[in-house]
């Protein structure tokens, strides 16, 4: 293989090279596993509060039952002390009716407290199973597209790996200053430096060849540029 062919076996497959890296970088389930990701995030967080919600719902009963009891308790003993025909004073029947009274209310408005607290628990566990449900099934999407994309990169890391260890051995054959001509080209031209003429037609910038120079062209076996563009022109 001559030295411009194998320059331009080269360019193929740094283009290649390019393509391969681009469309890992850029590969459309990245994004997809991105926004999947956010949208579990979020449903974590949200799974994290609900269940903080019942901890303290549940916490919040336990104190309100026990409230209950103690009223219960002490309710108790005041209805005994009015029925029980222990007290006979009036002014301290008043009294213990009062007592009796205040305590009825209280646990009233406990046991209301508490029934309500009851159905708002019941929502937040409604709602907790919809969270657990819905970061499951995320998960397991966001488990199926690593998958997928670990994949398909795979297969092109795989083929980028062969085509860098060939894209070395064509290197080392060619002569360090058109290496680094072509690298400095490559760079400034959107990573194509050597371009084939076709009907006297850079294939890099499309201008065609003045007359003479196309000539020249034909007749080099050397390097030779495009006069438009710079480019390293090979048949």
């Amino acid at each position: 293989m001559s030295e411009l062919e194998t320059l331009y076996r080269l360019q193929q497959l740094d283009a290649r090279i390019f393509e391969l890296r681009a469309a890992m970088e850029n590969h459309p389930y990245i994004e997809e596993l991105a926004e999947l990701r956010l949208e579990e995030e979020e449903c974590s967080r949200r799974l994290s509060e609900a269940e903080s919600s019942l901890g303290a719902s549940s916490r919040k009963m336990a104190r309100l039952e026990a409230e209950i009891v103690s009223l219960d308790d002490k309710l108790s003993r005041e209805e005994g002390k009015l029925f029980g025909g222990q007290v006979t004073n009036p002014k301290e029947l008043r009294g213990l009716q009062a007592e009796v009274r205040s305590l009825r209310k209280q646990k009233d408005a406990l046991e209301t407290e508490l029934l309500e607290e009851m159905e708002s628990q019941d929502a937040t566990r409604a709602v907790l199973e919809e969270l657990r449900t819905r970061h499951g099934e995320l998960k397991s999407r966001i488990e199926d597209k690593e998958a997928a994309l670990r994949a398909e990169t795979g297969e092109m890391g795989a083929e980028l790996e062969s085509l860098e260890r060939e894209r070395e051995g064509l290197s080392s054959l060619l002569a360090k200053d058109l290496l680094d001509l072509y690298d400095r080209l490559r760079a400034a031209k959107q990573n194509l430096a050597v371009v084939k003429v076709v009907d006297g037609v850079c294939q890099g910038c499309r201008v065609e060849l003045p007359g003479k120079e196309y000539d020249r062209f034909l007749k080099s076996e050397g390097i030779f540029r495009c006069s438009n563009c710079g480019r390293i022109l090979v048949r």
